[in-house]
């Protein structure tokens, strides 16, 4: 198939009837000068559909004070970068075709760290001539702006440009209250700073790639008074190759991962008196014993079987104690059910053979305990509320809930309903009620949901239908979830557990014989509403959304995401493969003995790594397909 190349030869070779060879070389000289510029000004990204540009990596960064601005301007720094400077993981060297704006020339998701402000500058086409860019809401510093020009590429596709950064107070967001933006926002911008990005970069025009870059960020700024810091980071990146959506690199990359991950909670879990396996005294919680419930559920995810020595004594240690909050009722439940779960049930669910999961069949002492369970997990309410008409699962009994702990109430519910135990159609719709009454407002934000589902991504991929995409006739207000109150500033972990909620408590009514209750409509409604705000703010390389949420709980988030779309049936976000995307930043997180880095330096590898596999398993179930 002929390219550019081959056009433009045929063009050299047509004969000019002009007869003055000063004036032809003048001509095409003139004409070169004109068009070549603005030629090189578009190129553009051309990675495979839905597919990445892996890259290597040289990563580094220091920091270090002075008692001036000139001389930490002048410093050299040595230092270890704090965690509140930049977070503990540092985002995989991945670049997907799903992040690229609609034009394929930069990358659409803004930067959430300051790493990530490298690779955005580094990986941004549109960079030529006068330079005026903002990055919004880099913590702990406001918006940051790049100004500045930067020289065309050359022929070879080489170009290096400085330009100055300085911060700004941030600016409203869509779908953002400004009054949101004062109270909670704001008061994160700390720090005002100075400095420059240099950036070397080649684009490979026959790949349509960067094939490699290297960047330099210096930042000087204020911290107290008498005390200035610089901090410098720097990030070489060189293309490895490109690859297609979902390979088979990736599949074997994936399965590894698997293996190696349950291999490290096989050996912890071995040892159930570890500390985080340990309950506190006072008998406020019980969340030691959630953590074995959670091991034990990604075991048997990861294909463990269920009369494993290691499975049989931890179900074991769980009857020992007595479970007292929703987190680990709720996740016991559920491995109770994942315990005798029939198998290929979760693929016949994906591509619709299955209308629902089958319900499970305990011996009569597990559905005894499951049964202690369920009768547990239904006290532990808000109790500012009447169960009758609105439910809110709490940690235990109090005046309080959070959109947290009470998905893992309705997961429990969800769980106990595959046990066969009776989970009364008045419950499921007054947890619904509950929860559409705490999704937050749109701002005025409104969007066409865009998802498409497993069996609509199935047939197109079959060529048995164009591919479809779940769209409303008209736009639907965007509105996420936040931990709390509808009034605080929503993001990606709280979304996607409300809409997993709602999902849940749908399927709950319609198989408890109300297929048609009048509430069904706002359930559906909101959902929609849900993944309208989820498309609009999506993004895997931090927490969307609320800004200071942004690395915090990122694996709680993919997990939710994960759950969220798999309960939904959903394969593709905003057009984008929420699953791929994620896990290609998740597997470079996987430490050499198979755990996965926890979020926080000191942090917990055990939930890390459950729920990373949990996520690289796609361990969910649909209660209803619709099949």
């Amino acid at each position: 198939m002929p390219g550019r190349g081959g056009y433009a030869r045929r063009r050299r070779m047509r004969p000019f009837p002009i007869r003055r060879p000063v004036l032809l070389a003048a001509w095409v000289l003139s004409l070169l000068s004109a068009t070549v510029p603005s030629i090189r000004a578009q190129d553009a990204w051309k990675l495979p559909p839905s597919g990445a540009a892996e890259y290597s990596r040289r990563y580094d960064a220091a920091t270090g004070t002075a008692p001036s601005f000139g001389e930490a301007q002048k410093l050299a720094p040595k230092d270890k970068v704090p965690e509140w400077l930049l977070p503990h993981l540092v985002p995989a060297p991945w670049l997907c075709q799903g992040e690229l704006t609609k034009d394929q020339r930069a990358v659409g998701d803004e930067p959430r760290d300051l790493r990530d402000v490298l690779r955005a500058a580094a990986f941004d086409l549109r960079i030529d001539g006068a330079v005026k860019i903002r990055y919004r809401r880099l913590v702990p510093f406001g918006d940051l702006v790049l100004t500045g020009k930067a020289e065309p590429r050359d022929a070879a596709g080489k170009q290096t440009f400085t330009l100055a950064v300085a911060t700004e107070d941030p600016e409203v967001r869509p779908g953002e209250a400004r009054a949101a933006l004062q109270k909670y926002v704001r008061p994160l911008c700390k720090y005002q700073a100075q400095g420059s990005l240099r950036v070397e970069r080649t684009f490979d025009r026959e790949r349509g790639a960067v094939g490699a870059f290297d960047a330099r960020l210096e930042l000087v700024f204020g911290e107290e008074k008498g005390r200035f810091r610089k901090l410098v980071v720097t990030d070489a990146q060189e293309l490895v190759a490109l690859h297609d959506n979902q390979d088979a690199a990736f599949r074997g990359a994936v399965a590894t991962a698997i293996v190696e991950g349950t291999k490290w909670l096989k050996r912890e879990i071995g040892d159930l008196s570890r500390r985080h396996f340990r309950d506190p005294d006072d008998g406020e919680n019980t969340y030691g014993a959630g953590r074995i419930a959670l091991a034990v559920l990604t075991m048997l995810h990861a294909e463990v079987p269920g009369d494993d020595p290691l499975i049989a004594a931890a179900f074991d240690e769980l009857r020992r104690r007595e479970l007292v909050d929703t987190y680990s009722l709720g996740v016991s439940l559920l491995a109770l059910a994942e315990r005798y779960a029939p198998p290929g049930e979760a693929e016949q669910l994906r591509s619709g053979a299955l209308a629902a999961p089958r319900p499970r069949t305990l011996p009569d002492a597990d559905k005894a305990l499951a049964a202690d369970w369920l009768a547990r997990l239904l006290k532990n309410v808000d109790t500012r509320l009447d169960p009758g008409s609105k439910l809110a699962f709490n940690y235990t009994a109090a005046p309080r809930f959070d959109n947290s702990v009470h998905q893992y109430g309705l997961l429990g519910l969800y769980a106990a309903s595959l046990c066969q135990l009776d989970v009364p159609a008045a419950t499921w719709q007054a947890t619904a009620a509950h929860q559409l009454g705490v999704q937050c407002n749109d701002n005025g934000r409104q969007l066409a949901p865009d998802v498409m589902s497993y069996r609509d991504l199935a047939a197109s991929e079959r060529g048995d239908a164009p591919a479809k995409r779940a769209r409303s006739a008209a736009a639907v207000p965007a509105r996420g979830f936040a931990y709390h109150q509808p009034d605080r500033p929503a993001y990606g972990s709280m979304t996607a557990a409300g809409i997993g909620s709602l999902v849940i408590a749908r399927g709950g009514l319609v198989r408890s014989g109300q297929p048609k209750a009048e509430i069904l409509p706002k359930i559906d409604a909101a959902v929609a509403s849900g993944f309208a705000w989820l498309a609009a703010e999506f993004h895997v390389r931090s927490n969307p959304g609320f800004v200071e949420r942004a690395d915090d709980s990122w694996y709680y988030y993919l997990y939710g995401l994960e759950r969220t779309c798999e309960l939904a049936g959903i394969a593709r976000i905003g057009g984008r493969d929420w699953y791929y995307e994620g896990a290609l930043q998740i597997l470079d997180q996987q430490n050499k003995g198979g755990s996965f880095r926890s979020e926080r330096e000191r942090g917990l590898m055990l939930d890390a790594t459950c729920f990373a596999i949990l996520f690289l398993k796609k361990a969910a179930l649909p209660p209803i397909t619709g099949g």
